[in-house]
């Protein structure tokens, strides 16, 4: 619960930085300072369209979780304000209706939450259902918050791939730049897999997995995204170093 609490946190944190940047920031003395030329404004619904898109084309279930909490944010009522006339229908593809029915903060809580499951994710299912549940940052739905824990709770301890649930890390890398990670994975020769994934067409990333000194698996192809399979007798703790031969770009790693 811990964990999943500290995720909520981190998503706040997100998305106040978001609210705040959307509406201007505070100079000193309490003044607004003047808005940026040629810098549009950011629809919250749209990027939480685009990460549900994403999300669920990775199954990528933290992706999924961060488009509920901006769905929620974007559909408090605004203090003052009444629209006249009902509102439009959400603007969802034709698969985003078949899996999820209208895009919804409830309904990407449910898909993270299925997502988390199948992937033994417990910290990100566990923060779904605090999610439904909290009445504060939350939707406030204890009838949904019930059914997600419920689901949640039937992650087993046996989990393949990284120990305690797959692994996910979100960051920038540049022209030349190299990332590392260490990695703890389950032995017992059970697939583990990790897939690193860039915004940027033109970037090309690499990914090389190292046991001590000794490469245990890589993808160099001439390609954007790069990712590895292996299956290891031990478990222990792996390096884990992504670097970028093309154009700067954001990147995102998440392992089974």
């Amino acid at each position: 619960m811990r964990g999943s609490i500290g995720a909520l946190r981190a998503a706040g944190a997100v998305v106040a930085l978001l609210v705040a940047g959307s509406g201007g920031a505070l100079a000193q003395g309490g003044a607004a300072a003047a808005p940026e030329p040629n810098v549009p404004a950011v629809s919250l619904r749209q990027t939480a369209a685009a990460l549900a898109r994403a999300g669920i084309a990775h199954h990528d279930a933290r992706s999924v979780l961060a488009a509920a909490q901006l769905l929620i944010v974007a559909d408090r009522p605004a203090r003052g304000l009444d629209r006249v006339g009902s509102a439009p229908a959400p603007a969802a593809r034709g698969d985003e209706q078949a899996k999820l029915g209208p895009l919804s903060a409830a309904g990407l809580l449910r898909e993270a939450t299925h997502i988390a499951v199948e992937q033994h994710d417990a910290a990100t299912a566990n923060a779904a259902a605090e999610l439904a549940g909290n009445t504060v940052a939350g939707l406030g739905d204890a009838a949904l918050a019930t059914q997600l824990k419920t689901q949640a709770a039937s992650i087993g301890a046996g989990a393949r791939g990284a120990v305690g649930g797959p692994v996910w890390a979100d960051g920038v890398l540049g022209l030349g730049d190299v990332v590392e990670y260490h990695i703890n994975f389950e032995g017992g020769y059970t697939p583990n897999r990790i897939a690193v994934s860039a915004g940027n067409n033109a970037a090309d990333l690499d990914c090389y997995l190292y046991d001590g000194s000794q490469l245990a698996s890589s993808d160099n192809s001439y390609a954007r995204d790069c990712s590895i399979a292996w299956s290891q007798r031990w478990t222990g703790v792996l390096t884990l170093r992504v670097s970028n031969a093309g154009a700067s770009t954001y990147f995102v790693m998440v392992s089974n």
